[in-house]
């Protein structure tokens, strides 16, 4: 049976917000060599350019460090140091590194929009980390004032304040929406309604991964550096900068 994921529930006000949820109760259903498998979980999977999630579950006087968390076909293994002597569990997120790829996945998807609104140049891979993060573009070459205009750009809407949705919209809307930017190949045909972040007016697409409320949170952007990853193919690499 599928995980039940907590933090991909729709966001609909309550407190806390799915992708801020830090711990959380839970049942083992299934044990394996190194790993447990929940009933449900706030760990994000690696995937998508995100790197899992570390924490530990906790039972009475004792605990299990979770070393990663990998999803196999809708199930969600959590490899542990030790395997839990009991079958309920609370699991406990190791905030600042979520937070850090919050941070950053929404970031990535702010850049993505600016980038496909002014030079229609589509992601075509990225990965984040809990210090800078990289997005290539494709077909892109980009001058020293693209980078500028770019960093402004991200900066304008992080300044702005504009909240980040996360809803599920029909599999048609979204390719109509998104058009020629669309990687819905990439999704099994058989999934008809997809998980949408929108970053305010500056990006919509489809995603699995955790995201902030608002693009405030972000703090602001700092490109470090391009390189060139082949033809018509630009790599941007960036820093955040501390929140206000």
């Amino acid at each position: 049976m599928p995980t039940r994921v907590l933090y991909m529930e729709e966001r609909r006000g309550q407190d806390p917000d799915p992708c801020y949820l830090r711990e959380f109760d839970a049942r083992i259903v299934e044990r394996g060599p190194d790993y447990v498998v929940l009933d449900q979980t706030a760990f994000y999977a690696e995937g998508g350019g995100q790197p899992t999630d570390t924490g530990v579950v906790r039972w009475p006087g004792e605990e299990a460090r979770v070393l990663r968390v990998q999803k196999d076909k809708g199930v969600i293994k959590h490899v542990v140091d030790r395997m839990p002597a009991v079958d309920e569990v609370r699991g406990i997120i190791d905030w600042d590194r979520r937070y850090a790829h919050m941070r950053f996945h929404t970031s990535q998807h702010l850049m993505s929009g600016v980038v496909w609104r002014i030079f229609g140049a589509r992601t075509v891979g990225n990965q984040l980390y809990t210090d800078h993060a990289r997005v290539d573009f494709q077909p892109a070459n980009f001058t020293p004032e693209d980078l500028q205009r770019i960093e402004a750009e991200c900066n304008g809407v992080v300044g702005a304040a504009q909240d980040v949705r996360i809803f599920e919209e029909d599999r048609v809307v979204v390719d109509r929406k998104i058009g020629d930017r669309s990687l819905l190949d990439l999704i099994p045909v058989s999934i008809r309604r997809l998980r949408v972040i929108q970053v305010g007016d500056a990006d919509y697409c489809p995603c699995g991964g955790t995201h902030l409320r608002n693009s405030s949170e972000i703090g602001g952007i700092n490109i470090l550096e391009k390189r060139s990853k082949g033809k018509e193919t630009d790599r941007i690499v960036y820093e955040l900068r501390p929140r206000a």
